[in-house]
């Protein structure tokens, strides 16, 4: 249930804000659902596995389960799957769900956390019991020594120690290369998902929201065992909790590695099957969605070499780390007279900046993209719901909710309304919305 609220007349949204959304004439909604980020998963069963800072609220998609009136008939879709939320409230809602992720590391995340099983839980405690007894054995081991004996190489990033201390380092790459043992086979994908989390829980880093930064002096005590004590424990306690029904649903959705933006023939299995969507494309914040996995696409070895980190940032939607950075510098982006219309920002931030101009251009072309082909795999009775935030690029307002509304309705979707939910950050001027839209 949603709270109805008082719309634009003593709210808390700012007037330049709901004064865009008048002149473009949209239905509009102002709801409040509570917590709708990543901090609401982490109180709740299986979203807990994997912390991503940009990711929604299971409760928001528990909200639009309800408001579109989903049930098990439908087939939902979430093109940008991020942490994999859609599809696992979905999966424990018995509701078929496909994602599409292009980050690898955040692929094989939401995959693993849609595996749920009971059988073979004991062989937590034994992994446990000897991951403490190998880190106790190998203490006074060097570094070198480690990797000489499990005959493996250091994690293939640049600075790897400005990333890890040696002795933190030693102790993760114990706990990974035993978790690839023959007897904890059946329970090696909880594993990757807890040795995963604890690689960045252990790095000499900051936290921040949305990003991470270095923490070059820090005086943390790290204990790479006592982190996945921790996140093993949590897995085991919410594998326990899952009723019979949620255990017959295992496996009942997936996540491909996939672009958004990939045209889909008919011949693809979803050809016009989607009934509904629920996705959170990346915002235009110049965040890098790829480079806050970097440390983990390299020590869990999901990439071999260095480059391949910003080989997927340059394909991503709002790509902004490295060559992706470069290349939005060297010529303003001029789109067709029709999406030129459109992008209302376009004449003001090309005088201001050409990178950020480039960058806001560049991202709202990958999404005019990713909505031409989005129309070859829904049904005719699709609806959908595109949780995006608004955002300042060199004091220029980007009114991304009106934008992408505009996109649709360009490419023969309605737009039905926008719903506004929360100011986000504490700061003036920027919200979360949704775009409710059916073809």
């Amino acid at each position: 249930m949603y709270v109805q609220l008082k719309l634009f007349e003593d709210s808390l949204v700012d007037s330049n804000f709901s004064g865009n959304l008048k002149r473009h004439q949209y239905p509009l909604e102002e709801i409040d659902i509570g917590n709708i980020t990543f901090t609401g998963g982490q109180q709740e069963s299986i979203h807990r596995w994997y912390r991503l800072t940009p990711s929604f609220s299971p409760s928001l998609v528990r909200h639009f389960i309800q408001y579109f009136n989903i049930d098990t008939t439908s087939l939902i879709l979430d093109p940008f799957s991020g942490r994999g939320t859609t599809a696992i409230e979905c999966q424990k809602h018995h509701i078929p769900c496909i994602g599409f992720e292009i980050n690898p590391l955040l692929q094989r995340v939401g995959e693993y956390s849609l595996t749920w099983m009971q059988s073979d839980i004991s062989l937590f405690s034994d992994y446990l019991k000897i991951l403490k007894d190998k880190i106790q054995e190998f203490r006074d081991r060097s570094l070198e020594e480690i990797l000489k004996y499990f005959s493996t190489n250091l994690p293939n990033i640049h600075n790897v120690f400005r990333w890890w201390k040696p002795e933190v380092l030693k102790d993760l790459i114990v706990a990974k290369q035993l978790s690839q043992l023959p007897e904890f086979k059946n329970i090696q994908t909880y594993l990757w998902l807890a040795i995963n989390s604890a690689s960045l829980d252990c790095a000499n880093i900051h936290r921040n929201h949305p990003t991470i930064t270095f923490d070059d002096n820090h005086d943390r005590k790290i204990d790479v065992y006592k982190y996945l004590h921790l996140r093993i424990s949590e897995i085991e306690t919410d594998l326990q909790s899952l009723s019979s029904s949620h255990l017959n649903a295992n496996n009942l959705n997936k996540i491909e590695l996939q672009d958004s933006c990939l045209s889909i023939s008919k011949q693809n299995q979803y050809y016009q099957k989607i009934t509904h969507l629920i996705t959170s494309p990346p915002y235009p914040n110049r965040y890098s969605y790829v480079h806050q996995t970097r440390p983990q696409l390299h020590f869990m070895e999901v990439i071999k070499e260095r480059q391949e980190a910003t080989e997927i940032d340059l394909k991503t939607i709002g790509g902004t780390w490295g060559r992706a950075t470069s290349n939005l510098n060297k010529h303003l982006i001029i789109p067709n007279r029709d999406i030129l219309e459109i992008l209302d920002y376009f004449p003001t931030l090309r005088e201001r900046s050409l990178l950020m101009c480039n960058y806001a251009t560049k991202y709202f072309l990958d999404l005019n993209e990713h909505i031409k082909h989005l129309k070859e795999i829904v049904s005719p009775q699709f609806y959908g719901a595109y949780v995006v935030g608004n955002s300042r690029l060199s004091g220029v307002e980007i009114f991304t909710e009106t934008i992408l509304a505009r996109l649709f309705e360009y490419h023969g979707f309605k737009v039905k309304k926008i719903i506004v939910f929360r100011k986000r950050g504490g700061r003036k001027r920027l919200y979360e919305t949704a775009v409710i839209i059916k073809l």
